[in-house]
């Protein structure tokens, strides 16, 4: 007997227990499936990224300095320039002789009036010319009434039939010649008078002298010029009604009108502010010197001067062009245009302390060159600036 007969077989052998089974293939997923799956993964990660960045972005902290309010209040619509202050009413004192200076009787400050004499010329040669010339008159005078009596021994000589009717005639030639030389004596007399009475300069009008470039013992020349450098003698202004000069440009000029109103400040006088009504808009533009540039002068009269404010300081100059009440506005640089609508960017505090951003568009309406009302925003929300944005915005508004 072979082994295999001797050893009993307690459980029967099946074939497909001693034998592994085989691996049977795995079933595939469809494609479709798959990319769905990837996708929905590939979203969720994007997803948490925003949020994640969109977290940080709200709690970045936000400069306080760069946080405006929402406001409620009247906005005025302005054109804002920087002018001068000069009086309404000055005149130049220029002398109408040449000659020496012998005395000024007024300082820079002095109150005149009309009439007064302010300088007075060495006088000695005008006087001596006037001298001249009466002595002249007087001569020819003599000389004319002298041949007057020549003209009329002449005339009864010829009635009576002992003189030459030509001896009439030399004398009366003789009468007329004197007598012309008279009257041109007369007017060079008339003329020493006046260089004479100019040697002593007086003021045209009431006012206050506010220069004054001459000394004693300097020279003064007649014309266009009065010193030797070509600057008034002195200078006389009515100090009780002052104007403030500005250039305004094309644009600004075609918006304001005679009658206007005008607020000035000055850096001089801190604190304080003067109402001025336009007087006078220029009706042609002038060429600024040295600069290729057309302006137009505009002047417009202090209403009430206080003193305080003088000639040849400098004033910025609001001129009022309209005005709205009760509107929500904010500064210019706090909106921002994109794709022809107007944002603001408000900033609250979320329920973790944190800002949180938000852009809001709202509605533009009357600006100034600083503010602009807004519509679409709530009074009291807090917005954000955008500095350096400024002048771009308003050119967009």
């Amino acid at each position: 007997m072979s082994d295999e007969a001797k050893t009993p077989t307690l459980f029967p052998v099946s074939k497909a227990v001693t034998e592994p089974p085989k691996a049977s293939a795995p079933k595939r997923r469809p494609k479709r499936r798959r990319w769905v799956w990837g996708l929905a993964l590939l979203s969720i990660a994007g997803g948490g990224a925003f949020f994640a960045q969109k977290s940080r972005a709200t709690a970045k902290p936000v400069d306080p300095a760069l946080l405006v309010t929402v406001t409620k209040k009247s906005l005025d619509v302005e054109i804002f320039e920087t002018g001068k202050i000069a009086p309404r009413e000055k005149a130049d004192l220029k002398s109408k002789v040449a000659g020496t200076v012998q005395q000024v009787f007024v300082e820079e400050g002095a109150t005149v009036k009309k009439g007064d004499v302010l300088i007075a010329l060495d006088p000695i040669d005008y006087q001596r010319d006037l001298e001249k010339n009466e002595a002249e008159i007087a001569s020819i005078s003599a000389a004319l009434d002298f041949a007057g009596i020549q003209k009329e021994r002449a005339e009864r000589g010829v009635a009576q039939g002992i003189a030459p009717q030509t001896e009439l005639l030399t004398t009366t030639q003789d009468e007329r010649t004197k007598a012309l030389q008279l009257k041109s004596a007369e007017v060079a007399r008339n003329v020493s008078q006046d260089r004479l009475r100019y040697t002593r300069i007086v003021s045209p009008m009431s006012g206050t002298v506010i220069v004054r470039n001459i000394e004693p013992g300097e020279s003064v020349v007649p014309g266009v010029q009065a010193t030797m450098d070509g600057k008034p003698l002195l200078t006389i202004a009515d100090l009780s009604t002052l104007l403030v000069k500005v250039n305004l440009n094309q644009i600004d000029v075609a918006k304001v009108s005679v009658g206007r109103t005008a607020t000035l400040t000055l850096d001089a006088l801190p604190g304080k502010s003067y109402e001025a009504k336009i007087t006078k808009v220029a009706p042609a533009s002038v060429k600024v010197t040295g600069k290729e540039l057309e302006v137009f002068p505009v002047e417009a009269l202090l209403e009430e001067p206080d003193g305080l404010v003088k000639p040849g300081m400098t004033a910025d100059v609001r001129v009022h062009l309209d005005s709205k009440p009760n509107v929500l506005v904010v500064p210019i640089e706090a909106v921002v245009k994109e794709g022809g609508k107007s944002f603001v960017t408000t900033v609250e505090t979320d329920a973790k302390g944190q800002p949180k951003q938000t852009q809001v568009e709202v509605t533009v309406g009357l600006r100034n060159d600083r503010e602009v009302e807004v519509s679409g925003v709530a009074e009291g929300a807090k917005v954000m600036l955008k500095p350096g944005s400024s002048s771009a915005n308003e050119a967009k508004m």
